[in-house]
């Protein structure tokens, strides 16, 4: 720009203008019309950068207040329900009865009667009998399904990938089911083959069994343990593998020495995971255990809430005491952890991805992941789908006698509607609500640290590591004298409490990839944060965002651990539906609503992942 004289005086006039109007704001009479002096008129820039410094202090505090409002909030909404349970074990009778006093007899109840034959003796041993190999089981066989697909040349990976997560579309009654038709020993298809290909009397498989529980229970867990780590092996650099083999180690030893011990953080959190719902799982030791008297604490629970007379006191007590092992699980996490830099795989030197080249062996690895496939997920599917078009149980198979009778029955019950209505408005509440608070709270805890944002970030996590059936014991002593008991408020408030972690986690994990530079730059051009959020970070949010919907949605629409002890006649769902059908022995209806839920859950899921970028995947590092 070239200045002359004339440029020169229309500065000095505008500055004089910009100085007169500041000055007439003061007490000098609007009349008299004075000239600011111009050593003045250079100072107001600096007025004005005080002024941005002031309501930059201003626009601090309020957003410490509103981080303090939400900690606040989420403690009380987290730490009420563990509170109850606490009360709730030592009280005499349920709550709000006025007869109720307070005593030990509860807690001597349970914690005595582990050592003097009480009814927690049995349940407690089952329990940890059957978590502990379940979680060893289902986490070494996920990590195994990882490494095979992220870290091999195996052919059909992208296809393997996809189908073992199937079984995070349909609930654990899925399971159930399905190997039941499968491995019943009066009745089960495999049990009726063997029969007639061998002329046996007696059943090859008893799904009735310690066996047959683990089975079920290792083959629904192991998706978890797979989608924890396919992140983590897809991230892995191969140069130290590379350096070992060089040294002459084989593939069995790079595995234990290097792939394993750097992999060991998502490991345990698979493990952790897994073995939290190992010990809130009462569906399928439930069912399957009641034949062979095979009791667990989480079924126990269920059972002193829904008898009559109810014992909520017992159920509280025995909710403490799975807590507490679910507490020495999240112990064991934490020790084995404590020095994260052990477990760097990426580091600032930048990392090499890569596969393990296994020649003819990768056929082999080929059939043993389509074997695990088809007699994990693909069998008790297609069990549950034929047994839905069957009139009634039979060892023998007739497709002239496939009929849609099941499927008749089902959708001209009252109770299927009002359990669809149900499920999907809390699924899409509960889903929604998450994706929503959470975006406030990553985005809160993310950019701006703080000691409340820290507690915010825990106290958020927590409810996670607490069985569902202690939690729903907790949510029912808690709110059983407000409005909200036994109805769908009480339902999703217990939903978006335990799993607005997901939520947080993955949208605070996609904000830490998004610079900060990109907002900078929004404000230089005169955005407010609130434009320069809706119009730079939520646009590259929204994969991240229908992603974390869809992962709640698909974990409410299968809930059962909690709802099962917070439901009322009204408020059913379709997972608390299929179990009554099957306490009822409608197996053929019950089949026929699993198959229904999975269809729904399925097209929801195909229009996420295929319109809006959704991809589990991708969130399962976070």
């Amino acid at each position: 720009m070239m200045f002359t004289t004339k440029n020169v005086g229309a500065i000095h006039r505008s500055g004089e203008d910009h100085a007169r109007a500041v000055c007439s704001s003061s007490s000098a009479p609007a009349s008299i019309e004075r000239r600011v002096p111009l050593t003045e008129a250079s100072a107001i820039p600096e007025r004005i950068e005080a002024i941005d410094r002031g309501r930059s202090v201003a626009g601090e505090r309020i957003r410490a207040a509103v981080t303090w409002l939400f900690l606040a909030v989420v403690t009380v909404l987290v730490v009420t329900p563990m509170a109850a349970i606490v009360f709730g074990a030592f009280r005499t009778r349920s709550p709000g009865d006025p007869r109720a006093t307070f005593s030990l007899q509860s807690i001597e109840a349970v914690y005595l009667g582990l050592f003097n034959g009480g009814w927690t003796q049995s349940a407690t041993l089952h329990t940890v009998l059957l978590a502990i190999p379940v979680t060893i089981s289902a986490t070494a066989l996920g990590l195994f399904l990882a490494w095979a697909v992220t870290r091999t040349n195996m052919p059909g990976k992208r296809w393997f990938e996809f189908g073992f997560l199937l079984s995070l579309l349909y609930s654990p009654l899925v399971g159930v089911i399905g190997w039941t038709v499968l491995a019943d020993p009066a009745a089960g298809l495999l049990n009726g083959l063997w029969s007639a290909l061998t002329g046996a009397s007696d059943p090859l498989f008893n799904i009735y069994s310690y066996g047959g529980i683990a089975w079920v229970m290792i083959f629904f867990f192991a998706p978890y343990a797979f989608l924890l780590n396919v992140g983590g092996f897809r991230s892995l650099d191969v140069t130290l593998e590379e350096v070992a083999a060089v040294s002459g180690a084989n593939l069995f030893k790079r595995m234990m020495l290097i792939t394993l011990p750097v992999m060991m953080a998502g490991i345990a959190a698979a493990a952790l995971f897994i073995f939290t719902l190992a010990l809130e799982q009462f569906a399928i030791p439930g069912f399957l255990g009641t034949h062979v008297q095979f009791d667990t604490l989480a079924y126990a629970i269920f059972l002193r809430t829904n008898a009559y007379p109810s014992d909520l006191p017992g159920a509280a007590a025995a909710g403490t005491l799975l807590l507490i092992l679910s507490s020495i699980g999240l112990f064991a996490y934490r020790r084995l952890t404590r020095h994260s830099e052990r477990f760097v795989a990426v580091t600032a030197r930048g990392y090499k991805p890569g596969v393990t080249e296994l020649g003819a062996g990768r056929y082999v690895l080929f059939g043993v992941c389509l074997l695990i496939f088809i007699v994990g997920i693909a069998a008790p599917l297609i069990a549950v789908a034929l047994r839905a078009l069957l009139p009634v149980r039979t060892m023998t198979f007739d497709p002239g006698s496939l009929t849609l009778d099941n499927f008749r029955v089902l959708f001209s019950a009252a109770d299927m509607l009002l359990g669809l209505r149900n499920t999907f408005y809390l699924a899409f509440g509960a889903a929604t609500a998450c994706s929503v608070i959470g975006l406030v709270v990553a985005f809160q805890i993310t950019r701006r640290k703080s000691l409340a944002k820290s507690i915010l970030d825990y106290m958020i996590a927590l409810p996670i590591g607490v069985p569902g059936t202690v939690f729903g014991v907790g949510m029912l002593w808690a709110y059983v004298r407000t409005p909200l008991y036994l109805t769908l408020g009480i339902l999703l408030l217990a939903f978006v409490i335990r799993y607005l972690v997901y939520s947080v986690r993955s949208i605070g994990g996609a904000l830490m990839q998004i610079d900060k530079a990109l907002e900078e730059s929004a404000a230089v051009a005169g955005a407010t944060p609130f434009k320069s959020f809706m119009f730079v970070n939520l646009p590259l949010l929204r994969p991240v965002l229908a992603s974390a919907w869809l992962l709640v949605f698909l974990i409410v629409m299968r809930e059962i651990s909690s709802s099962i002890i917070l439901y009322g006649a009204h408020t059913v769902t379709l997972p608390i539906l299929t179990w009554n059908y099957l306490n009822d022995g409608s197996y053929g209806v019950a089949s026929a609503l699993a198959i229904t839920q999975i269809g729904i859950v399925g097209v929801v899921f195909i229009v996420l992942t295929r319109f809006f970028g959704a991809d589990l995947r991708a969130r399962a590092a976070e």
